[in-house]
């Protein structure tokens, strides 16, 4: 089911912003839809770090079948880590998706369902962060894919800065004023910067951003 707020959202975005109007037309079919499953967006969120929707797929699809199609903390705390690694993973996500297992296992009362969606942004962020290899990049797709919060904007995803640089045309401007446009660019969006993300992955990557 998607976010309650999605239809507002894009008639909203599309009243503000004449660029991203036309984004939305061209991918409207695509909608963002939670998968109710908390671990397994942290771990798919894991594996994205600094690669390609295409190789993070590809890697998870094949976590999968070492897994037999069971990504629970429980599951991968049973499996070799040196398996892990043999699926494309770097030792560091290897370390990082054993330390969220152990996390959720040892703290069941802060890793429900009901709880996430219950607690808010800040309880759940000031958690999460202390869970060595989950940064602020991977807690923004955690309430982006998992809470499906309405106005987040994850100024450190490349895929979403290079589609900005595209859309806007910004690509020729220094670092600095390419920043400053962004910015202002961005906060016409308010609050509902989470939907103009989605559609402006659409327009870069031909796979379906989904953690």
């Amino acid at each position: 089911m998607r976010p309650k707020y999605w239809k507002e959202a894009i008639r909203y975005l599309s009243e503000v912003d004449s660029i991203l109007c036309e984004i939305i037309k061209k991918n409207q079919h695509q909608v963002l839809i939670s998968k109710n499953n908390p671990f397994n967006t942290l771990i798919k969120s894991i594996i994205g770090q600094q690669i390609s929707v295409k190789a993070a797929q590809s890697i998870y699809l094949r976590l999968l079948e070492v897994l037999k199609n069971d990504i629970s903390p429980t599951k991968i705390k049973e499996i070799n880590k040196e398996d892990l690694s043999g699926i494309g993973l770097s030792r560091q996500k290897v370390e990082y998706i054993n330390n969220v297992s152990d996390y959720f296992i040892n703290n069941p009362r802060i890793t429900s369902n009901s709880y996430f969606l219950t607690a808010s942004k800040d309880e759940i962020y000031n958690n999460l962060i202390k869970i060595k290899g989950i940064g602020e990049w991977t807690i923004e797709m955690f309430f982006i894919f998992y809470v499906t919060l309405p106005d987040i904007l994850p100024l450190k995803d490349i895929g979403l800065i290079n589609a900005i640089k595209r859309a806007y045309n910004l690509v020729n401007l220094d670092k600095e004023t390419q920043r400053q446009n962004i910015l202002n660019i961005s906060s016409k969006w308010k609050p509902y910067r989470t939907v103009a993300t989605w559609y402006l992955w659409q327009m870069i990557d031909d796979e379906l951003v989904e953690y």
